[in-house]
């Protein structure tokens, strides 16, 4: 009898230490990282973006009635109608890109854009501007949805900014889908580096804020500018800031450097490895 409770006590510490054996396991296992599919898309929806939103404050500084307070470095493409009417001090304009215009970084863009704003500030020094996509085509990508951007001047120091909440879903002609909300503002400063040049001529903007983009394949990216991003008027290059995008589980962080005008930064990947990128 002896024997018998000896091994079956000995089956069942056995049994006992497999078990524990199998949670420490568990416990030590991590999640693995699941790389995305998707990294040309997405470069595409931050371009997209960016260009809309250029558009969308170069065409309101030259249709608004504060138009000499705004400095910027944004074109709108020669080829895009604008037109516009006015109803009890509000504009509506219409963007016109007709079935084919380039934009400065050589995409092609069709459809238009519809926005809306007061002629007037507020009694807060701001400007409400809401604009929708309609039939939107950006390198073959349908663009939907409405975004709202808020112009604020400071009489005080001359600053200008713009903020903007978009949230626009984008579809291919393979049916892959993505939904991209934004979070983005770009206050721009006088310099006074030059006292010969006007000061609408030298000027520097600070770019900062988050953006989060879901496609229907599953990947998932986050982007948080974490350092504001620095432009220089006499620049095309960002100069200076960090931004970190998180691509599912993966981190990856981007320094664009200490105030030097040129097309080189600093990536970090998700393993701590560094490299040097041109833009």
């Amino acid at each position: 009898m002896r024997k018998r409770i000896f091994a079956f006590t000995g089956m069942l510490c056995l049994a006992c230490s497999f078990l524990l054996s199998c949670n420490n396991d568990d416990n030590d296992t991590q999640t693995p990282t699941i790389a995305v599919t998707t990294s040309k898309q997405h470069k595409d929806i931050v371009s997209a973006n960016k260009e809309i939103n250029a558009i969308i404050e170069n065409v309101f500084g030259t249709e608004s009635s504060v138009r000499s307070k705004i400095n910027s470095k944004a074109k709108s493409p020669e080829c895009a109608t604008v037109t516009s009417e006015v109803t009890d001090d509000i504009k509506t304009v219409v963007i016109d890109f007709g079935e084919r215009c380039e934009l400065s970084n050589g995409e092609v863009i069709s459809g238009s854009i519809r926005m809306t704003f007061s002629l007037q500030l507020d009694t807060e020094s701001k400007i409400e501007i809401k604009y929708t996509l309609d039939k939107v085509v950006y390198k073959d990508i349908t663009v939907t949805g409405n975004a709202t951007t808020i112009f604020s001047f400071q009489n005080d120091t001359g600053n200008t900014k713009f903020t903007t909440n978009s949230d626009f879903s984008f579809a291919w002609k393979d049916n892959l889908t993505a939904t991209s909300k934004t979070n983005f503002t770009t206050e721009s400063f006088a310099s006074d580096s030059n006292p010969d040049t006007p000061a609408s001529l030298v000027f520097y903007s600070l770019v900062t804020g988050n953006s989060i983009t879901e496609f229907s394949n599953g990947d998932k990216y986050t982007i948080e500018i974490t350092i504001p991003l620095r432009n220089e008027s006499s620049c095309e290059f960002i100069v200076s800031g960090v931004m970190v995008t998180k691509e599912n589980s993966a981190t990856i962080t981007l320094n664009y450097g200490d105030g030097t005008c040129d097309n080189i930064a600093t990536q970090t990947d998700a393993d701590g490895n560094e490299t040097t990128i041109e833009l």
